[in-house]
């Protein structure tokens, strides 16, 4: 963990030096899925998180958690997703990047 405060979520995600690879492929696949700047929260099904990384369930929900645990992101659990006037029964989450000393 380093002492570099970031304005902008996205800056994090971009200068940030993240424990593993990993890491970074999921908040740069969080950080895609909204506005550019990063800000507020992404809901969206945790197996195109999944699919995008390339990588078993297990290893993407532990990366996940070290990410949470550092402080980095914040998870939130969806029972179900209203996407096109359907409802989904898959879970989603709601992701929210937060940076140390950011505005999150």
């Amino acid at each position: 963990m380093s002492g570099t405060s970031y304005i902008y979520p996205s800056d994090f995600v971009f200068k940030h030096q993240f424990d593993n690879p990993l890491q970074r492929l999921i908040m740069m696949r969080i950080l895609s899925n909204g506005s550019c700047d990063g800000e507020d929260e992404r809901v969206f099904d945790h197996e195109v998180l999944r699919q995008f990384c390339c990588c078993s369930k297990q290893a993407m929900f532990k990366e996940i958690k070290a990410l949470e645990r550092a402080g980095y992101l914040k998870v939130r659990k969806i029972g179900a997703l209203d996407t096109d006037l359907r409802v989904r029964l898959e879970a989603a989450r709601g992701y929210t990047i937060t940076p140390p000393g950011g505005n999150q």
